[in-house]
């Protein structure tokens, strides 16, 4: 909470891709538990949420109001800063305060109804959505050390401690994880991320960037329909390829039309089927058009003398 309490609108930082020329946007993150800043990418839905918030705070203006941060660990004011998570109270505008997170949080949950299994009122803290991240990204594949690097931790202990959430179906993963790494590289297992392994992670976002949209697959997976992208429910599609998707229904029709008139039974099934997911995509089209437009973070124009390089990682 503390880190997201402190972004800014100078947080954004766009990095090039080295291959593609592709630009990527990330949040730098300012330190807090460790003397360590690092990047974190913003995702397609991240990023509307941000977009959102930015939005709403800037409120027809050019540029974010400047507000002051008070820190109660340090006991003190920080510099005007265009801070992403302020509100106007009156003719001033305040940093929303940690304890208006949490009241926000509890309010949310309570307006819900959820409930955990003994039937009581869910309660969640702010803390408890690093452990939800570490633990569904360790489940679905994302090696320890690079969760551990995405986490800020300096020890990997650390992160697997956050994972406790789901005991048995972590512990059980990560020996299985630890057995294939141990079987490929029998050497020391938690180590830094090597130039190689983080050009490999830069890779994999590299081609997630499809025709059709971007590819949500887990880092470290293969694509499992041999790149049938309109099969493919991890495809997210981009709304401005409808047109594209479109085209590709009319021609399935088509070619299931002359497959009739020819007698090429075999052919029908597969092409009924791409034709059922190629509808499935034109409606998810339709939903993510209609709940927002273009996703623009207003991204600063990084000078000299901010001292921030959007180039490297």
């Amino acid at each position: 909470m503390e880190e997201m309490a402190e972004l800014t609108h100078h947080s954004f930082v766009a990095y090039t891709l080295p291959s593609t020329g592709e630009v990527v946007p990330m949040l730098q993150i300012a330190p807090s538990k460790t003397d360590t800043e690092r990047l974190l990418l913003v995702a397609p839905e991240l990023g509307e949420v941000l977009a959102e918030i930015i939005h709403r705070v800037r409120n027809g203006r050019q540029t974010l109001p400047l507000v002051s941060a008070y820190d109660p660990y340090e006991r003190t004011w920080g510099a005007p800063m265009p801070c992403l998570f302020q509100r106007q109270r009156g003719p001033e505008h305040h940093v929303i305060s940690r304890a208006v997170i949490r009241r926000y949080l509890n309010d949310l949950l309570a307006s819900s109804g959820l409930t955990d299994a003994s039937n009581n009122p869910l309660v969640f803290t702010p803390h408890d959505f690093r452990r939800l991240f570490a633990t569904d990204a360790l489940r679905t594949g994302l090696p320890p050390h690079i969760a551990a690097k995405i986490l800020g931790h300096a020890d990997l202990g650390t992160t697997m401690g956050y994972a406790a959430v789901y005991p048995e179906d972590v512990i059980s993963h990560h020996r299985a994880f630890i057995a294939r790494r141990r079987a490929l590289r029998p050497g020391e297992e938690y180590r830094d991320l090597t130039p190689e392994e983080w050009d490999l992670f830069l890779h994999h976002f590299e081609l997630r960037k499809v025709a059709l949209g971007v590819c949500t697959r887990d880092f470290g997976t293969p694509c499992a329909h041999e790149h049938s992208c309109v099969r493919c429910p991890q495809l997210r599609p981009d709304p401005g390829q409808e047109p594209r998707l479109a085209e590709i229904r009319d021609n399935l029709q088509a070619r299931i039309a002359e497959a009739r008139r020819e007698g090429w039974l075999g052919e029908i099934a597969g092409l009924e089927a791409t034709l059922a997911a190629a509808g499935q995509k034109l409606q998810a089209v339709k939903q993510i058009a209609s709940r927002h437009g273009v996703t623009h973070l207003g991204m600063p124009d990084f000078r000299d003398s901010t001292g921030r390089a959007s180039t490297t990682p």
